[in-house]
């Protein structure tokens, strides 16, 4: 067995208060060390230690109130763990308003995606953060439907399974499509499946919402050790438009894979705003960017992708006048 170190004691000892105050009736030493993965010597190791710990008094000094108590006849008599005080766990930490913002914020952000974690526990979360004084109450909902082949994605890579769809590219070319998939992931919020083609022999990314009857088959994804899993969704090619962007700083990191690699980080000026040539390849894409971080991002050249963006945002607003 590998040593316990520090860093595997005080994972061990932070997880086993909460588990120990979730449990009705005494634990044994051997169910307790089997939960944890561990011995049960080091699981009593931890309890000797936690029932000499505690939070100071006012004073600074520690009475019997200011630290863990356990069944000492329980423990050493029958190897039964009970906790019969327990401090520094009856108040929890309040958060500040932008705290509270940016966790819903981000919790927001992973119900949209792919269906990978059990949405009910962030609603669950989003509801409590809601209810709770020490956060403003927002009321949280979105309108945007996910990509049709979202379910299908998740579906064939939680169970290896290859996907086939039909697939309509930037130029409007569509084709059936056998991949055997990789991974999901998220840029500029929308969402894309990296995996192996099978029509092209090659790794591919594909735009969720171009993919149009999503089936997962039958047949197990196979493995392709050549699947660069770590590379940007986006790789900037010299036969991209060069594009003159200028940017905030919060708005920065969604550049990032447009940048060419080993570029310097952009230097951000006195007024919090960076300049930044970006390889695009799609100048729909782009207006999309640039429209959805409005005060944030502006065009400064060439003229054609200004051009792309004006139009893109005057055909938007015919649109919504319409309605």
């Amino acid at each position: 067995m590998s040593p316990f170190v520090s860093a595997d004691r005080l994972a061990l000892l932070v997880s086993l208060v909460p588990y120990l105050r979730q449990q009705e009736a005494a634990v044994p030493v051997e169910t307790a060390a089997n939960h944890f993965g561990v011995s049960p010597t080091q699981v009593r190791d931890a309890v000797r230690l936690i029932a000499v710990s505690g939070t100071p008094g006012d004073a600074g000094v520690y009475s019997h109130l200011d630290l863990f108590d356990i069944n000492w006849d329980a423990f050493e008599a029958h190897d039964l763990i009970e906790v019969t005080h327990f401090v520094a766990l009856e108040e929890a930490p309040r958060m500040s308003n932008r705290e509270a913002a940016a966790v819903i914020a981000g919790l927001g952000f992973l119900r949209s995606l792919p269906r990978l974690v059990d949405e009910s526990r962030i609603d669950d979360l989003l509801r409590k953060l809601g209810a709770s004084s020490a956060a403003p109450h927002f009321a949280f909902g979105s309108t945007a439907e996910p990509p049709a082949a979202r379910d299908a994605v998740s579906a064939a890579i939680a169970t290896r399974r290859r996907l086939r769809f039909r697939y309509r590219r930037e130029d409007g070319d569509e084709s059936v499509r056998h991949v055997d998939p990789v991974t999901l992931e998220t840029l500029g919020g929308d969402l894309f499946l990296r995996g192996w083609c099978l029509e092209r022999d090659a790794e591919r990314v594909f735009r969720l919402d171009r993919m149009r009857e999503a089936v997962v088959t039958e047949v197990s994804a196979e493995s392709h050790p050549a699947a660069e899993r770590s590379r940007p969704i986006f790789t900037p090619s010299e036969d991209h438009v060069l594009v003159t962007i200028e940017a905030g700083a919060a708005v920065l990191p969604l550049l990032r894979d447009y940048l060419p690699s080993g570029q310097p980080t952009p230097t951000i000026d006195d007024r919090g705003r960076a300049t930044v040539q970006v390889r695009i390849a799609s100048m729909r894409h782009l207006a999309r960017l640039i429209a959805g971080n409005a005060g944030e991002m502006r065009v400064l050249a060439p003229a054609s992708a200004r051009a792309a963006v004006a139009d893109w945002a005057a055909t938007a607003l015919r649109e919504h006048k319409k309605r």
